[in-house]
């Protein structure tokens, strides 16, 4: 959806609200809308910039970081983003804009790609490492097993291999450490000295 804004930038319109309704699809690689992008952005003229705020909402559907199974998941996000006439380094009066200033530059014919904005919003959305749900097991380390399904009959060792050379290990005073894996039954606190 692309949106003029010839009258934002020329002052004869302080804001304008758009109903934003887009499929958008593939966002990357795992990840794609289920359903229309929704919602509402205000295009406004704030100083120099013509700013979009707004939110919008949608389903994605995912692959669980934990067990690889597909999932689906509600996202929703806030659109905040700032746009200027002249690629971005200057005012749509031509005043120069200050080096903190990080703005979009305006397309030729005083247009601004909504449908860009919002699926660059989205994909910063997206979780690092979804879940199929909270309580998701994941996968054996041994066999691949889906956890979630069920034990795997694998067997499981009670100290980490990777822990075993601390397994001799004593602390300052000459006294064997606990078990790698073993919580202490009670915590000492020494007093300074």
């Amino acid at each position: 959806m692309r949106a003029y804004i010839g009258d934002l930038l020329a002052g004869r319109e302080t804001a304008r609200a758009v109903a934003f309704s887009e499929r958008l699809g593939t966002l990357v690689d795992d990840a794609a809308t289920t359903e229309p992008v929704r919602g509402e952005l205000v295009l406004s003229r704030v100083g120099p910039t013509i700013r979009v705020d707004g939110r919008v909402a949608t389903r994605v559907a995912l692959v669980c970081g934990a067990c690889l199974s597909s999932c689906e998941q509600p996202l929703e996000v806030v659109i905040d983003e700032e746009f200027a006439s002249g690629g971005g380094q200057h005012a749509p009066s031509g005043e120069p804009l200050g080096p903190e200033a990080f703005v979009m530059p305006v397309e030729p014919g005083d247009v601004i790609d909504l449908t860009e904005v919002v699926r660059q919003h989205l994909v910063l959305a997206l979780p690092i490492a979804p879940r199929c749900s909270p309580d998701c097991r994941g996968l054996c380390p041994s066999c691949g097993a889906d956890l979630n399904a069920g034990p795997c009959g694998c067997e499981v060792e009670s100290v980490d291999p990777r822990l075993r050379a601390l397994e001799g290990w004593s602390d300052h005073a000459g006294r064997p450490a606990p078990a790698p894996g073993r919580a202490r039954g009670r915590a000492r606190i020494d007093k300074g000295v």
